[in-house]
This record gives structure tokens, sequence and C-alpha cells, in this order.
């Protein structure tokens, strides 16, 4: 929790952090890391570097393919499918192993509202319009194939979020 909170934290964009917490000590947790906010350089950087190269490791130093490069946002993406996400959940599970946390994502694809916008993989109706969209992306060729085994490995059922239970 507490390198989630400072990893977050130190990204420009984030101002807000919204805390879930299973049990009230986990708020502890939480505040507990107030205590190395600022020290990013030291406390989150060698963890980020030692997942990044698992990371590396495992898919190749090449092969990140994040969706960023051809397009902002799912809403541009063909049939709002989130394929920036779903690269992104593909790339932690296959090489960190997170699938439980991957399939708890995936699963909330089209059903959690603004909290995790866009749809699943097995919304796109037209390929070529994938294709297209992708086209830009130096890995445009695999692109197709990882959303298909994303799907695969993480698909349940969908889901709603816990406060939506």
């Amino acid at each position: 929790m507490q390198f989630n909170d400072l990893y977050c934290l130190a990204r420009p964009e984030v101002h807000t952090l919204s805390c879930g917490a299973a049990r009230p000590g986990d708020f502890d947790e939480h505040v507990a890391a107030l205590e190395f906010y600022g020290h990013e350089a030291v406390t989150i950087a060698p963890i980020e570097r030692r997942l990044r190269a698992e990371m590396a490791r495992v898919l190749g130093a090449d092969c990140v393919p994040g969706g960023r490069k051809v397009y902002r946002s799912f809403s541009e993406a063909p049939d709002q499918v989130n394929i920036i996400e779903i690269l992104r959940l593909w790339t932690y599970v296959k090489s960190l192993d997170l699938v439980e946390w991957g399939k708890m994502r995936y699963n909330l694809l089209g059903n959690a509202g603004h909290w995790f916008p866009g749809e699943m993989v097995s919304k796109i109706a037209d390929e070529s319009k994938l294709r297209l969209a992708i086209s830009k992306n130096p890995f445009a060729s695999r692109i197709p194939e990882i959303l298909r085994e994303a799907h695969e490995l993480l698909f349940t059922e969908p889901k709603k979020r816990l406060s939506q239970s």
C-alpha cells in the first residue's frame, strides 16, 4: 500500500488518492507512507527500476507495447475498447504474474463507469478498424494477438465496483 501511494503521488498528474481499506488498520499503512513522501529517488525509484528490469527480462527490452503512442484515450479507439489499459494489464500479468489483479481490473471494463472506462476486447466489432487505429504503433503487428491473449487470460465475468454491489 505504501509503495502504491508513493508511486502515485510521485506522478505530477496525481494530486489526490482515494484510499480503500479492507480493515481499519489499512489506513495506518496509508498514513505511514507519508513518512517517505518527497523522497521518491530513494524509496520508489529503486523498486521501480527492479520492476521494469523484470518486465524487460520477461517480455524483452523493446516489448512494452503502450497504446499512448497511437491515441490519447479509449474514446478514440474502435468501439471504445480501452486498448491502452488492456495492454498495460497484459504487460503486468505476463511479466509480473499479477493475474488475479489483472482479472479484477479487466472484468470491470464496461461496468465501472468513469472509474474504469472503456470496453473489453470482446467488444471489437471490426478488426480492420483496430488495425488502422494502431497502425503507427511499433507493435502494431503484435497488438491484436496480445489483446486476444489478454481476453483469454483475464476474462471471467463482468464485474462491478464493490461500491456498486
